[in-house]
């Protein structure tokens, strides 16, 4: 018994080079690496790190203009006396074929005058909005070069200034329906000013397009964790305009013999006793004045803006001049002076139920 051990080694000593040669010694092939060799990095980042964050960003909305996406936000502090960047907020937008739709809610920040949710939506430069009140809603019309449904979905930079403050380092990839994503990680040390500490995690597709951007920050002065996430995905459907829409009172403004029209072309009445202002301008001095719909403006009905007296410039540069506003067409010599073009008009009723303003898009508008 005790010679099988000695005979055991040499054999395993005659046949350890041998194995090329005898079949039932063939070696079990070895455990593949992992190879770097089939990935495709998104524009700024490699297998070590993302090196160049803005050309990273700038591919991520190079690939959100040719598509159809939805977008959502989640910002959540663990208590509200953090900083207001960080305010607690949910955003849920779908974006495409130049529409964008979207609800809104938590600490609004974005459109002036607005502290309770909304749902608004955007098209053909122009926004509108509803928000909640008394069991109703209050509607809203905006048609400005600054479309302020659009600017809430793309301003918001901090998930931008996350990437660009802070060293996100390669932690491998991963597939999400059938997509390899590039996964990087950021630990403790930001640059971000409103921030003392992040971790984060973003996943990126070989376009640079930004699936997830998720993680936890402490703020800065009076310590506030916070948790955040970026989602972003790819759809084939584009918004749809809501039903609310046709409640929405609207006003379209064009330049007739010389004048300011106004037309109504939504589908509620304006009541008479509604009023607002009027600013045009030459550039030096600018005559403001407040308007008021003696009659109720029904859909489909013009009004003319007119500019019947320049005025005198006071100390602000806003003249004392007068601005009528009424239903017929002004005779040529009522018209407003051709060295003057409208800037913005806006009504609204006193109790705020609905608003409508038109902002000058261009000197040729």
């Amino acid at each position: 018994m005790r010679r099988f051990p000695a005979l055991l080694l040499v054999l395993l000593v005659i046949t350890s080079g041998c194995a090329d040669y005898i079949p039932w010694l063939e070696r079990s092939p070895k455990p593949k690496a992992d190879s770097q060799a089939n990935l495709n990095p998104p524009p700024g980042a490699n297998t070590e790190w993302i090196f160049d964050s803005e050309r990273l960003l700038s591919a991520h909305e190079s690939a959100l203009a040719g598509m159809n996406y939805r977008k959502e936000v989640r910002i959540r502090p663990n208590h509200s006396t953090g900083p207001t960047e960080w305010s607690n907020s949910t955003l849920d937008a779908h974006v495409g074929d130049g529409r964008t739709r979207l609800h809104e809610r938590g600490d609004i920040r974005a459109l002036v005058g607005i502290s309770e949710p909304y749902h608004g939506y955007s098209a053909n430069g122009t926004a509108i909005w509803r928000v909640p009140q008394n069991g109703d809603y209050n509607y809203h019309y905006v048609s400005a070069p600054a479309n302020p449904i659009w600017e809430n979905v793309e301003n918001d930079t901090r998930m931008s200034q996350i990437l660009m403050n802070s060293d996100f380092v390669w932690n491998g990839t991963t597939v999400r329906n059938g997509t390899t994503l590039y996964r990087y990680r950021a630990a403790s040390h930001t640059e971000l000013s409103t921030a003392k500490s992040l971790w984060a995690t973003v996943f990126v597709d070989e376009r640079g397009f930004v699936y997830e951007l998720s993680g936890t920050l402490q703020t800065t002065g009076r310590p506030t964790t916070v948790n955040f996430s970026y989602r972003f995905s790819e759809t084939n459907s584009t918004p749809t305009k809501p039903n609310w829409a046709s409640r929405v009172t609207r006003l379209t403004a064009v330049h007739d013999s010389g004048a300011l029209a106004i037309e109504n072309t939504g589908k509620t009445v304006i009541p008479a006793g509604s009023s607002g202002v009027a600013v045009i301008t030459n550039g030096s001095i600018s005559v403001g004045e407040r308007l008021e719909f003696t009659k109720p403006f029904r859909p489909d009905e013009v009004a003319y803006v007119i500019l019947t007296d320049v005025g005198n410039k006071t100390t602000n540069g806003i003249t004392d001049g007068k601005i009528q506003v009424r239903k017929h067409a002004p005779s040529p010599t009522e018209a407003v002076r051709s060295q003057f073009e409208w800037r913005w008009i806006r009504f609204g009723d006193p109790n705020g139920n609905w608003s409508v303003k038109i902002q000058r898009r261009s000197r040729n508008d």
